[in-house]
């Protein structure tokens, strides 16, 4: 047994016990997933480091939060470990991630004291013991990894957002891709506002006034706030820059198209009545495969615009079929029925997990970012996953030990892999040359990882092939 199970698999066990004692469902049994966790930080602080020295506030910001977002990490998993502890409360250690958070801000961000402090305390406390209460009110939707990676990844929005929108304020963006940023930044808030209005008070999931509410959102905050940081008119902005030019159109059209098989898919399996299988809902991996591999290339900041208007419509969407809102909320429920797998439960996540381990590297604060770092998640889930599932589940004859994974899936995954990154430079659009051994290695550990962690690939395998392109 290697030092890493001695160590890591009593720590597992111990946090899981834990959990349990306190009355948290966690998704799995066997599995933590305490490594997950971690992975948004360091991302996050990997981007800023790799920075040259022109980086902006909004990036600095992000690398500050991602560092420490990756103690804090640490200091949950050290607390969680301790024996007969209470979860929910707030520990003495969680105040660690806030000294350091703060005095980074306070020296290297050079914010003032106030600003400093406020902002430390708030990444320690939202991610240490934001993820114990974010796991008690979706009870049975995360391990501990998952959920730590989606309430760092949460504030680091609302860390960049802090920083930017008031800067936009008196220094109104010029640049297509800030512009975009501002427009995702105040429409995402408008939509987590709702999205809380409406878990906190019943009487917002009423029909009608959930749509008074969402009109009064959009019409009444979200427009004037953009008009105002913008000095224009959003709609008006969005309108022409999709129209500027040919490829955009085409763009735009084609992804259309997309969204159209897709939804007659869905339709269709409605119809049928039967639970989709792994091979069908991969199919939506294989479209998002074709939606973001020419965005990637062609007009990465309209795919940059598209990505966020979307995950502002996942979340309505997911409203929708929560609260069996009319027209679309029995209909919605019907595909989670025919879609869902056994990583969802309360909340349809495999969806929102797929489009942020796709669009992931679009939206860290990088300029100039190698075309193969933004395809970290097109490779992992796109295609590799795409690949092990087809492949496994119809010629997988070795599977390895207690598992339903197959030694040929892991090869499919690969091999797939190598396949498309070739494909690439020999349309020109990449030089692989200066990334070759770190693409060799990453493939590999993503490969052996999709076999074998029991944590949600649309979330674990991005973040690990990011982590390992971007070294």
């Amino acid at each position: 047994m290697s030092l890493f199970e001695r160590i890591y698999g009593p720590w597992n066990e111990q946090v899981l016990h834990n959990l349990d004692a306190n009355g948290l469902r966690h998704r799995t049994k066997t599995s933590s997933g305490l490594w997950l966790g971690s992975l948004v930080g360091l991302s996050a602080l990997l981007t800023y480091l790799k920075e040259d020295k022109s980086y902006s506030e909004i990036c600095l910001v992000t690398g500050i939060t991602g560092f420490s977002l990756f103690i804090s990490s640490l200091c949950l998993v050290f607390q969680l470990r301790k024996e007969k502890v209470v979860a929910k409360d707030y520990h003495l250690l969680y105040f660690l991630p806030a000294i350091i958070s703060a005095i980074s801000f306070l020296h290297i961000g050079t914010k003032g004291l106030f600003t400093s402090a406020f902002w430390g305390i708030f990444i320690a406390s939202m991610g240490t013991w934001g993820v114990i209460q974010l796991m008690s009110y979706l009870p049975g939707c995360f391990t501990l990894g998952e959920a730590t990676a989606v309430m760092h990844g949460i504030i680091l929005f609302l860390m960049s957002t802090f920083q930017n929108l008031p800067l936009r304020y008196h220094l109104r963006p010029i640049h297509s891709n800030d512009i975009v940023t501002v427009i995702l930044q105040v429409l995402t808030l408008s939509v987590i506002a709702i999205c809380i209005l409406c878990a906190k008070y019943p009487i917002f999931r009423k029909t009608q006034s959930f749509y008074f509410l969402t009109f009064a959102m959009m019409v009444f905050i979200t427009r004037p706030a953009l008009n105002e940081l913008l000095d224009q008119n959003p709609v008006y902005w969005v309108i022409s820059f999709v129209l500027s030019s040919k490829s955009k159109i085409l763009l735009v059209t084609y992804w259309t198209a997309c969204l159209l098989f897709a939804f007659i898919s869905i339709n269709c399996q409605i119809l049928k009545g039967d639970k989709a299988t792994t091979s069908i809902r991969k199919i939506f991996h294989i479209l998002a495969v074709m939606v973001y591999v020419p965005g990637l290339i062609l007009e990465p900041t309209l795919l940059y615009l598209a990505s966020g208007v979307i995950l502002s419509l996942f979340l309505m969407i997911e409203l929708f079929r929560i609260y069996k809102i009319p027209p679309i909320g029995h209909f919605l429920q019907q595909g989670f029925t025919s879609f869902a797998d056994e990583k969802d439960s309360i909340v349809s996540l495999t969806p929102l997990y797929l489009l942020c381990g796709l669009s992931w590297p679009l939206w860290l604060p990088a300029d100039n970012m190698h075309i193969l770092i933004l395809m970290s998640g097109v490779m992992t889930i796109g295609i590799g996953d795409s690949a092990a599932s087809f492949v496994g589940s119809r010629w997988g004859k070795h599977r390895y030990i207690n598992s339903s994974k197959s030694f040929e899936g892991t090869y499919a995954c690969a091999i797939s892999q190598y396949i498309f990154i070739v494909a690439l430079a020999l349309c020109g659009y990449v030089n692989t040359g200066p990334l070759l051994v770190r693409i060799i290695c990453s493939t590999v550990l993503v490969s052996i990882l999709e076999a074998y962690t029991e944590q949600v690939d649309n979330l674990a395998l991005p973040f690990v092939n990011y982590l390992c392109l971007s070294m």
